[in-house]
């Protein structure tokens, strides 16, 4: 049987990285595309060496040599993690928001879209921050749907091929070194200090990175309708409850200072859950337990 080709953008990013392993582990070749720098992530060229006859990397300098590179190549399935992403923006970075969430993207789908036949993009909830269909919350959030925008255009020219944009809020592994609000509270905790959280109030709707994993084979190995997805829980974190659990139950106590910030809780949406697709609801014991065994 022929193996699946998958193109994959933003590799080295945090889902980008754990879905590269999946995928090479359960047999897909796999082709990512990586700016030409000198400097390569030590994963991605690990795995390279473990699974070097099933996944090859393009490297580009400018656009127009990327068009070169894929023109005319033919591929099963692209799946877009590429994104810069912060939660503020300065003037100075506009240019890397608009490159990465929107140029580099674009110049793909537009040379590979009559090639591809399944197209996997993901956004975020913060582009949808009331029951509109449309409401980002920050520039982050308004370029992924400038994207959005001009992917559905680019799919108009080849109805057979088939997309969908995938959106979530937060995201979760037990290894993680981001500077968000889990991984900040997790290193404070072996460390001894406090950590700064915006409110009492702070809930979070959090999937672990394997949700996330099995909501692309869900959409690799079943015959949904294109369209816009949310992966959620049913339940979002409480952080403040999550904090005081945790520390009935541990020998080091969770240092926090609540400051008196207005937070938005993550809230029903009007897009659809991915059909054939379910959260792990055990995500808060799973948290829990890496804090615990850290301490006990």
């Amino acid at each position: 049987m022929k193996k699946k080709i998958i193109l994959v953008t933003g590799s080295s990013g945090f889902i980008g990285k754990f879905f590269i392993k999946r995928a090479l582990k359960k047999g897909y070749l796999v082709i990512d595309i990586q700016r030409n720098n000198k400097k390569r992530d030590k994963d991605l060229v690990n795995l390279k060496k473990e699974y070097s006859k099933t996944y090859n990397s393009i490297y580009y300098s400018k656009y127009q040599n990327l068009n070169k590179m894929l023109k005319n190549k033919k591929f099963d399935y692209f799946i877009n993690f590429a994104t810069f992403y912060k939660n503020h923006h300065t003037n100075k970075e506009i240019l890397n928001f608009i490159d990465s969430n929107i140029i580099f993207p674009s110049v793909v789908l537009d040379t590979i879209i009559h090639n591809t036949k399944k197209i996997i993009n993901f956004g975020t909830m913060m582009q949808h921050t009331s029951d509109k269909k449309n409401k980002p919350k920050n520039f982050y959030a308004s370029s992924k749907s400038a994207f959005e925008i001009i992917m559905k255009y680019l799919i108009s020219l080849n109805k057979k091929t088939k997309f969908y944009n995938l959106k979530f809020y937060e995201s979760y592994a037990e290894v993680d070194s981001r500077k968000k609000l889990l991984p900040t509270l997790f290193n404070n905790f072996k460390k001894k200090k406090k950590t700064l959280i915006n409110s009492k109030k702070l809930e979070l709707n959090i999937l672990h990175v394997d949700d996330i994993l099995n909501a692309i084979d869900t959409v690799l190995n079943n015959n949904i309708k294109s369209g816009d997805y949310c992966l959620m829980q049913k339940k979002n974190i409480k952080i403040k409850d999550f904090i005081l659990k945790i520390n009935k139950k541990s020998k080091e106590k969770l240092l926090v200072v609540y400051q008196s910030k207005m937070v938005e809780k993550p809230k029903k949406t009007h897009l659809k859950i991915l059909p054939k697709w379910k959260a792990d609801i055990t995500i808060q014991k799973k948290i829990e337990r890496k804090f615990l065994n850290e301490n006990n």
